[in-house]
């Protein structure tokens, strides 16, 4: 029997300008640091990194450092490393540069613990450097008519709030501060929420090791961890403060690379083919929202003939397998697959 309640898993890569405030925030929790067991993954840093996470691992006896010799270059992998050294019932994620809010820990597990549920869900603020909003809910009226991004053009802001963001979302349900899923088939609307998975906790048996792609992991895990799984989610919680940086190499999800954006389409695929699997109806509800994220993703590129072959080949083979994806899913395949050429 483990003596934590909640085991913390967080990759690290080159975060030396934030990592403090983020192992503080750890530290800080309401929850008494003594309940927590927090295992952290170097991935090969080449700044100060491994000697910030090895003088918190001095002070705490209950942080653990695994210095890689390599650099393997995604969050995957250390992440499934980090979870065969965790001992406690329940798991939470954290990246190296995010912040949990002072009752984080607390409120997930309260929850998880006094009941049956596999995964219990929060939201997070997602902030830049001059304004803060929270992330989407479907349970959430009050964000219906979600804030635009300050430095959005009014012309964008105006396409995003009015066409596109109503037309992939939909109305919002009615406001509950505790929603309970025991299907997801019959509940299909939770997934119109981001991955996030630093906003979960869930049952040490439900994990489900990370897939191996360079970004849309975290897309894969949910899926699994979701489908024959009871959720609760918490719409008045926030958990995460979640940075929205964009200097530097933090996350290598901020990083417009080919390696990056091949990943993400194959992860896509693997997403749509675990939704078949399962016989969820609803994979555009889950879908579209990423294809219109991954339609800029293509944008920022620069990929050669080659590249874009391939690029081709990935969209026309969701193409064949993304069953009733009706208008919008049928149009922004073939705008992908536009930009592909």
């Amino acid at each position: 029997m483990s003596d934590y309640k909640v085991s913390i898993i967080m990759p690290v890569y080159n975060a030396e300008k934030f990592l403090r405030d983020t192992l503080d925030s750890i530290v800080n929790q309401s929850i008494g640091l003594e309940n927590l067991e927090v295992v952290i993954v170097n991935d090969a840093s080449t700044d100060s990194s491994g000697d910030i996470i090895d003088e918190y691992c001095a002070k705490y006896p209950n942080f653990n450092a695994i210095h890689l010799k390599e650099n393997v270059g995604a969050p995957h992998i250390p992440r499934n490393i980090a979870f065969r050294h965790t001992t406690a019932d329940y798991i939470m994620f954290l990246d190296a540069d995010d912040t949990y809010t002072p009752t984080a820990c607390e409120a997930l597990y309260n929850e998880i613990s006094s009941g049956d549920a596999d995964a219990v869900v929060g939201r997070y603020w997602r902030v830049y450097d001059d304004c803060r909003l929270i992330s989407y809910s479907p349970y959430d009226p009050k964000v219906n008519d979600i804030k635009v991004y300050p430095k959005f053009s009014k012309g964008l802001g105006f396409v995003w709030t009015r066409i596109l963001y109503p037309i992939l979302y939909g109305r919002p349900l009615e406001y509950s501060d505790r929603v309970v899923i025991d299907d997801v088939h019959e509940n299909p609307e939770i997934l119109k929420m981001l991955p996030a998975i630093w906003t979960k906790i869930i049952r040490r048996e439900k994990f489900a090791p990370f897939k191996e792609f360079t970004a849309g992991e975290d897309l894969n895990f949910v899926l699994d961890v979701f489908f024959n799984s009871k959720i609760v989610l918490l719409n008045s919680e926030v958990i995460v403060n979640y940075s929205m940086r964009f200097d530097g190499n933090l996350s290598i999800t901020k990083n417009v690379k080919f390696q990056l954006v091949i990943d993400t389409i194959r992860s896509y695929r693997t997403a749509i083919e675990k939704c078949n699997s399962e016989g969820f109806a609803d994979v555009s509800t889950m879908i579209n929202p990423f294809f219109v994220n991954y339609i800029n993703l293509l944008r920022q590129g620069d990929f050669d003939k080659s590249e874009k072959e391939m690029l081709y080949r990935e969209i026309s083979a969701i193409d064949k397998i993304y069953k009733k994806k009706g208008i919008m899913g049928w149009s922004l395949v073939n705008l992908i697959k536009i930009l592909s050429m």
